[in-house]
Parts: structure tokens; sequence; C-alpha cells
């Protein structure tokens, strides 16, 4: 009877050390749009060295909506997911007052209930800020630098020099909404600091506001507006791979399931190197703005990857965050246009 005892502890123990692995090898990563298409490429190649799992869950307000009800996972399929899709609205410019988005709010607390979630990546220091009161920060590792920088049409015809020019030129300047995106929150701050009479002077017939950053930019494109405040990371280098890649990713499908499925992970770095290369060469339609030269309209980010204290292997988080600051991560940021350094 001991024994039969004995063997099936061990036995109940082994399934459940067994589920436990399973758990731990999956992670849970909240993330803002700013950095999903360059992170399902950092999720690809943390999949292939780690065999850990990882699912992306767009942090996202109530005017966007996700293809899956609850989180899109990485997998086969990874380049595929759209997660935020924009929702027709009033084609008046309303910009909300200067408050944290609620949706995305309460996002933020029904983390903190339900304690899910291992890992979080936020363009939005008012996020960050909620996420620190909340008490969800367990631990914060550097990333990489946002700088807030100017688009213009390539040939810059209109001759601009900073996001003042544009509305003393009574020309259309692009922003991204300041309610819920971190991009918003910066493009404002350097609006009300700039214009007389700062935020009640605002020419909002000058400004156009979009709730999504890819809207933002294929407004520029298509000649909607003369220029757009944008991350130097999501400009048109995210916008570009975005757009254009599918066809190029079809083309080369063979050879890049060959190279995951050998883990020959230089051989699958180097096709999309080219492939990034090619669209961006054949594409581009816009020239940078540097604002770093205008006092009042410098802005720069450091962005951490927040450990949640929800995370179910913190040993896992922390090889992450290690993996986030290794030559070939900062090389993916770089790809996207990220100032890894």
């Amino acid at each position: 009877m001991t024994l039969r005892i004995l063997a099936l502890f061990l036995i109940f123990a082994v399934v459940l050390s067994g589920c436990q692995r399973r758990t731990d090898a999956r992670m849970y990563i909240y993330c803002s749009e700013t950095f999903w298409y360059a992170m399902q490429d950092q999720a690809l190649f943390f999949q292939r060295l780690y065999q850990a799992e990882i699912v992306l869950i767009p942090l996202r307000a109530e005017r966007t909506v996700v293809e899956s009800e609850h989180h899109v996972e990485i997998g086969r399929n990874y380049r595929d997911p759209v997660p935020w899709v924009m929702i027709q609205r009033d084609d008046t410019p309303v910009v909300p007052q200067n408050q944290l988005n609620h949706e995305i709010e309460d996002q933020i607390r029904r983390i903190s209930q339900s304690q899910i979630g291992d890992l979080f990546l936020s363009d939005s220091q008012r996020q960050l800020d909620l996420v620190r009161r909340t008490g969800l920060s367990s631990r914060e590792f550097h990333v990489c630098y946002l700088t807030l920088t100017m688009l213009v049409h390539i040939g810059n015809p209109h001759q601009l020099r900073s996001a003042r020019d544009v509305l003393d030129s009574n020309l259309i300047l692009g922003i991204m909404d300041p309610s819920f995106d971190g991009l918003g929150e910066a493009s404002w701050q350097v609006l009300s600091r700039i214009v007389p009479g700062g935020e009640a002077e605002m020419p909002m017939n000058l400004i156009r506001v979009y709730e999504r950053q890819y809207d933002l930019l294929e407004a520029l494109e298509y000649g909607d507006i003369d220029a757009a405040l944008v991350w130097n990371a999501t400009s048109q280098i995210s916008f570009l791979l975005i757009k254009y890649a599918n066809d190029y990713y079809e083309s080369n499908e063979q050879q890049l399931r060959q190279a995951e499925r050998r883990r020959n992970h230089e051989r699958l770095r180097d096709i999309l190197q080219a492939i990034h290369r090619h669209i961006i060469d054949e594409y581009t339609f816009a020239e940078e703005v540097p604002l770093r030269d205008n006092p009042g309209e410098r802005y720069v980010m450091a962005i951490q990857l927040v450990s949640l204290g929800s995370a179910v292997n913190f040993r896992h988080c922390l090889r992450f965050a290690d993996y986030m600051r290794s030559n070939l991560a900062r090389e993916i940021l770089r790809r996207f246009g990220f100032v890894a350094e």
C-alpha cells in the first residue's frame, strides 16, 4: 500500500512538473502598437533560440479592435496579424482632454486584478506610470530610445524645418491622438509649447489627428497632410514594411521557412534584411526633418521593458530582457528604425 501511494505521488508530481514546464514556457507580453511589428520578429527569434512560446497582447482602446478577441498568438503566421483596425469616425479632428484613455486604464487595472502577464512594453509614459502606481512593476530594463521627429515629402518642397514652420505656413500637420498613444502625448506636449497661448490657442484647422500610426503615415504618403510628427522608430520604415512586405514575404516564403526549420538564424536574418532594404529603396516617399535643433520641439523618451509581478517565471523575463539587449535584438530594432543605444 505504501509503495502504491508513493508511486501515485510520484506520478502526480511528474504530471504537475510537466504542467509547470508548459506554463513556464509561455510568456505573455503586453505591447503597444509602436512596437507590435518589431516585436513579432523579436518573438520569432527568441522562440527559435529558447523554445519559449510568446503571446503578444495588444494594448488597445475602445475605438480599436483586434482580429482575435483576447490576444494574437505568434506562431506560423506571425507576420499576418494586423491587431489595430481603424473604426470609422467623424472626420472632424477632435482632441480629447489631456488624460489617460479610460479603456487602456481599465485594461491595466484588469491586468493588476487578474495577475496574468509577464512583460509590459509601451511608448506611453502615462501608461508606464499607471503600471508603477498599481504595483504591477517588478523590475524595469532599458530597451531603446524614441526621439520625436518630423516627416515631410521627399525634397521638402516647402522647406520646412520645424513643426512651427508647418503651422506658420498654414500647412496641414498630422499627429497621433494624445488620449491613448505615447506618440500623441509627446506631439501634443510639443505643440502646446510652441503655439502662442498654448493648448487653448491650438489651430485645429491645421492639425489632423489620427488613431493609428499607419493611418498617419498613409495620409502623408497620399498628400492629405504636409508633415507628420512621428517617433523616429515609427516613421516610414515600419509603415513601408507593414504595407508592402507581405508580397515579398510570400515570394521568399520557402527560403524563410527553410531557415526557420533549420534554426539558421543568420540566414533568416539575412533574408529579412534583404527584403526590408528592397522595400525601403523602392517605396520611400518622405524624408526626415530632425527636431533636435529646436529646443521647444525636442523630445526624447527612454523605453523600459517592465517585468510584471504576476510573471509565472521571472527567469524567463530576465532571459528575454537579456535577449533584447543582444546584438541580434538590437539589429532588429535598428531595422525598424529604433535607436537601440
